[in-house]
Order: structure tokens, then sequence, then C-alpha cells
């Protein structure tokens, strides 16, 4: 069986779009394949009525909306600028004050387009960004610049993958160029009021060891969704209440990532979600985030890519009204028992390892 050919056995026949791998639910069976989320700009939803939460991150007294508007994106999406201002602008009107942008990764170079959207409200947002320097600049000349097309004198939050001390070119590969000296400079700019919070994002277990006990964060950035219960606890992997405590333990912010478990898997899931909701009431997207609030874990705040404008009022909606419902947990759990062992397939590198704690 080819690598994006497989069988998942279902309750019911018909064709459906999604995954790679095999899976066994019952008698009779459907063909899925990996899908990206299409360009979709005639969908319409209706515009949520509701009031925004807030929560502090950690201990930097930074308010944040508890859901923020991720601006990861594709290449082909890059283009239409005028649906993504007005993205930003109804989310900032429905009380979404954090904005995480992104530059050269996945060639969408974000930063002059997101930092023209909300200069008319630049002193009311909160923005992330990766310490991402490119073109031969050094973190200096990359973070003047950043400050520049912000139209700030600060940014909100910094980040950085520098997860480890690299010994060679492999593993300064493996957390994307990032250097471990860059924490001091991060560091130094903070203590000149450059920086108000200064982060790292967990994609892997071992990302998380050494920033946790030698670098004095602020937040971390870590993946949580209904498919992957991950986490990393001392050496080896547990499950995920061992790792959130032990950072809530030292005072760290906590944002959630990846609410619907990776763009490749949000198309194939959505269909499944339409065979296992039997009351034809639930909206895959809400019911992801909605999974997310009631975990127990009060992030706070969850960043959600929004590739379309509808994505806008689904996606908040959730936060306006944020009660999971049986009807939701139950189409929830019926996709994740029906593609269990079947993902690690589609999944970046540094993501596969959470197919093991689905």
């Amino acid at each position: 069986m080819k690598r994006r050919d497989f069988i998942v056995q279902g309750a019911t026949g018909g064709l459906a779009a999604g995954l790679s791998g095999c899976a066994s639910m019952g008698r009779e069976s459907i063909r899925v394949k990996q899908e990206l989320t299409p360009v979709d700009l005639d969908t319409k939803v209706p515009r949520p009525q509701g009031t925004m939460p807030m929560g502090e991150l950690g201990k930097t007294g930074i308010k944040v909306s508890k859901f923020g508007f991720g601006s990861h994106m594709r290449e082909d999406m890059v283009g239409y600028t005028k649906e993504r201002e007005w993205m930003v602008r109804e989310a900032l009107d429905l009380g979404v004050n954090l904005f995480d942008v992104y530059d050269e990764e996945s060639g969408v170079f974000q930063y002059e387009p997101m930092g023209r959207y909300l200069e008319p409200v630049k002193n009311k947002v909160i923005i992330s960004v990766t310490m991402y320097p490119n073109k031969g600049l050094t973190v200096e000349q990359e973070f003047k610049n950043t400050l520049k097309v912000f139209h700030r004198d600060y940014i909100d939050l910094v980040r950085l993958h520098s997860w480890k001390r690299e010994k060679n070119q492999k593993e300064l590969n493996d957390q994307q160029g990032h250097k471990w000296e860059w924490w001091d400079k991060v560091f130094r700019f903070k203590e000149k009021g450059l920086i108000r919070a200064v982060g790292v994002p967990i994609h892997r277990r071992e990302d998380m060891k050494l920033p946790l006990v030698e670098v004095p964060l602020d937040f971390a950035i870590l993946p949580y969704n209904f498919f992957h219960n991950w986490t990393w606890a001392a050496k080896e992997p547990d499950n995920v209440q061992s790792l959130i405590p032990a950072i809530r333990n030292k005072g760290i912010g906590l944002i959630s990532m990846k609410p619907f478990a990776g763009d490749h898997l949000v198309i194939p899931f959505k269909r499944l979600a339409e065979r296992y909701d039997k009351s034809h009431s639930v909206n895959f997207a809400q019911a992801c985030l909605r999974f997310v609030i009631n975990s127990g874990f009060d992030f706070d705040s969850t960043l959600g890519g929004m590739f379309n404008p509808y994505h806008v009022y689904e996606d908040i909606a959730a936060y306006f009204n944020p009660q999971i419902s049986e009807e939701e947990r139950n189409v929830l759990d019926g996709i994740r028992d029906s593609v269990r062992g079947i993902t690690a397939g589609l999944l970046p590198p540094h993501y596969q390892f959470l197919e093991k704690w689905t």
C-alpha cells in the first residue's frame, strides 16, 4: 500500500478525504487522502456576539485575549491582502488583542503587511514574533528592522527556537538555525525595555529540557489539541498533566497552539466529523477550540491559524460560548479513535512524536 493510499474502516461506506495510513473501526471502508485547507472567500457565517475572555501571560502582567490571531499561513494565500486586513480588523473588534506574526518562516513574509494593518492600533495590540535573522543579518540588525516594520519602540513577545547548545551544523539545523547564544542577546533587549517577554516554542518533548532549567523564560508555546495528548516530563514521556504544572510552578506563561491538529488534518477531520455528528449540530473548529478551553489547563491564550475570512467568526464564537457539548466530545472521540496510529507520516518531522500520545 502506498504512503498516500490507505483504507480507514468506518461504520458506513463512502468517500472522504484526509489522511495517510490504516486504522480499523468497523466493517465497511472508505478511502481517504491528505488535504490542505483550500482558499475560500465565499463561505459566510454569522458574526458572533459576546465578550472575549482575557488572561495574564504568566507573571508578566501582560493581558492577552484567550484566543490569539495566528498568522501562520501558506504562500498561496499571501496575495489576499484585502481579505487578510479585514480579518485582522474584525478579530480586533471582537476582542482579540494577541497577534502572532511570521515573516521568513514558510516563505510568507508577513511582517510588512501585518505591520501595516496593525499600525493604526499598534498601542492596543500585543505583538508576538520569532527572532529569526535572515539574509545574513545579525540579531541586532534583525530586531532593529522588526521594531521599524511594526512602528514600535518595543515588541511585546519574542521567542527563540534555541532548545540546546548546538554542537554541530545538524543540531543547529534541527533548531532552525537558532543559536543558544541568542538568549543572552534577547534578554539584553528585554533589560533595555525593547522586549516585554521572552519565550520558547516547544515542538518536541526534549525542546523544553534545557530552557526550562537554564533560561528565565516568561512564556512557552506548546501544541495541545484533542488529537495529540502531548507532553514531556523528566527524561521520559508522560501525560500532559506532568509538563504543564512544571511550567506553571515556575511562573511561566502558557500559550497553546495547533488547536485543530495541523493544516493537513483539518479537512479530513472535518469530513470524519460529519460522519460522527449524529446531531448535525457540531462545528469541527469550534469543537476543537472548546476542547482546549475545557481541558482544565487554563491556557493564557491559544493561537489558531485562520486562513479564510469566515474562520474569524467561526473560531471566536467558541470563546463567546465556551461550554463543550456531549455531541462535540463524541465527535472528537470518534475521530481520534478512528485514526489512531496512522498520521505520523503526514506530520512534519518535528511533530511526528505527537502520534505516540494520541
